[in-house]
């Protein structure tokens, strides 16, 4: 099957852009005297509880201060979330990775328009010429013309930056470098080995002492094993929550697997509002600062360097998604505010509505206006009802059985071979030929264990149900064969002959 997280996380990505520029994020944001802090809490309580999630952690930020900080709902069972609770923030972790890149350009140490082959002469894709012409700016512009559809290795995870760096050798360029923007998260993992490469420092060492410690972010981390108070993931299953362990990937750290808590995520963009680290000091040389909220020239694409970016540089947001955890950001740089969303929760139901939700109201009372108070709860019932209906349906067939052979006789044996057949070539298919299919196009896995992360019950209720067509109609193959020319044998004449 496709990388489906990757694909979906893109299309979270495009949905991000359609809600801050519907109504615009920044464009009629309020000042803090202005906004309704009741009114933001009270919605996160009704929405938090009517859509069943499990935890969310949100904060504001405007000027040089936070204007709201709070937690909702649970990180573990009897245990709160507070702005202190730590989450995975998924792909907002690029954001990271191009602040660090960029310290490091300005210090000299890093160019953005040298190739990658400066800095890691090993470094190739499956085409000599274009391995050459990839550029550190590339990288962070996600222009390097390598995506996931060019890409047999896309979920194959290593445990260092350099595994994952050298699984680049068979991918097939789908764009010259320079000439479109294709979001790829193995961008990120080589800019993460050229930030150990350049500083002679471990990414997460790195970003420890240059990052998290100079911008007062005493609780982000790049290793769960340092985590005090990391939240428990969780999935879910028609509807109801699914307790889940998120896998930590050493070797995609940099593109999305830092850990951090709302009150860091406040620092950070407080930091990004004023350019400052927590001791006053400038973060980055404005002029840097500038060049990662600018898309590249002369492509379609409204991606910085860790910034998606909107209404001509005034909203930047990010997104981050993996398995059982999601993560928002936004800044209003003209009316310098921010915002960050976390969750404790992930899956295809939760991306399109109950998280959507969620940040969708708060925008909107940003925005002054009255957000709607909406309930996907009846999503996960109505899924529910029509699987158990379907379960029902292939119990019936099954009870049947006996009967299938009178219930057919009037019918040809040519028909019935053709509808049998049909019965069982396409559940194979489904089952065991789609995911190699999709992977042998798209890249990715090639095999259920992603889309089953994402959406356990519709992977469950496909298959399950796939696999019982496939039953009853190899039944029904044996016993045509067992009754060559007939169509009139009863079910007993048949369980003599065998």
């Amino acid at each position: 099957m496709l990388h489906l997280r990757q694909r979906i996380q893109l299309l979270f990505t495009l949905a991000i852009i359609f809600s801050l520029l519907m109504p615009s994020f920044a464009s009629h944001a309020q000042s803090s005297s202005q906004l309704d802090v009741q009114a933001v809490d009270d919605f996160l309580q009704t929405q938090v509880k009517a859509n069943r999630i499990p935890g969310v952690a949100v904060a504001i930020v405007q000027g040089d201060r936070v204007i709201f900080s709070k937690g909702y709902g649970y990180a573990a069972p009897g245990k709160s979330v507070t702005p202190q609770t730590q989450f995975y923030i998924g792909s907002v972790t690029k954001s990271f990775t191009a602040l660090a890149a960029m310290q490091l350009v300005e210090q000299g140490k890093l160019e953005l328009d040298a190739p990658v082959q400066k800095y890691l002469h090993w470094f190739q894709v499956s085409d000599p010429e274009a391995s050459t012409k990839i550029t550190v700016r590339h990288l962070l512009n996600h222009t390097s013309g390598l995506s996931e559809s060019g890409d047999p290795n896309a979920s194959t995870y290593t445990s260092s930056l350099e595994e994952q760096a050298r699984l680049l050798a068979k991918v097939r360029p789908t764009a010259a470098a320079g000439s479109r923007y294709e979001y790829y998260n193995q961008n990120y993992r080589l800019i993460g080995l050229l930030i150990e490469q350049v500083s002679g420092k471990s990414y997460g060492d790195y970003l420890r002492s240059n990052v998290f410690d100079s911008l007062g972010m005493a609780n982000t981390i790049t290793d769960p094993a340092e985590a005090t108070d990391l939240a428990q993931g969780y999935g879910r299953f028609f509807g109801f929550r699914l307790p889940q362990s998120q896998q930590y990937i050493p070797g995609a750290l940099p593109s999305g697997y830092i850990i951090s808590t709302a009150e860091d995520m406040a620092q950070f963009l407080l930091a990004q509002l004023n350019n400052k680290k927590s001791n006053g000091e400038q973060m980055l040389d404005p002029e840097f600062l500038a060049l990662m909220r600018t898309p590249p020239a002369g492509i379609n694409s409204e991606y910085g360097m860790g910034w998606l970016v909107m209404e001509n540089g005034n909203t930047l947001a990010h997104g981050g998604a993996l398995e059982h955890f999601q993560a928002f950001i936004a800044l209003g740089l003209k009316e310098k505010i921010g915002l960050v969303i976390l969750y404790n929760q992930n899956g295809l139901e939760n991306m399109l509505f109950e998280n959507n939700a969620i940040r969708d109201g708060l925008l909107n009372l940003l925005n002054g206006k009255t957000p709607q108070k909406i309930s996907y709860s009846w999503i996960g019932w109505i899924l529910l009802t029509f699987a158990t209906l379907d379960l029902f349906n292939h119990a019936r067939l099954f009870r049947m059985l006996p009967h299938w052979i009178q219930k057919v006789s009037s019918q040809s044996r040519l028909w019935l071979w053709i509808k049998v057949l049909a019965g069982i070539l396409i559940p194979s298919f489904v089952i065991l030929g789609l995911p190699p299919l999709v992977h042998s196009i798209q890249g990715g896995p090639a095999d259920w264990i992603e889309p089953f992360k994402l959406m356990p019950d519709l992977i469950v209720w496909l298959l399950l149900g796939m696999s019982l067509n496939l039953i009853r109609n190899l039944f029904h193959a044996w016993v045509l064969l067992h009754q060559p020319g007939q169509n009139n044998l009863s079910w007993a004449r048949i369980i003599e002959r065998n």
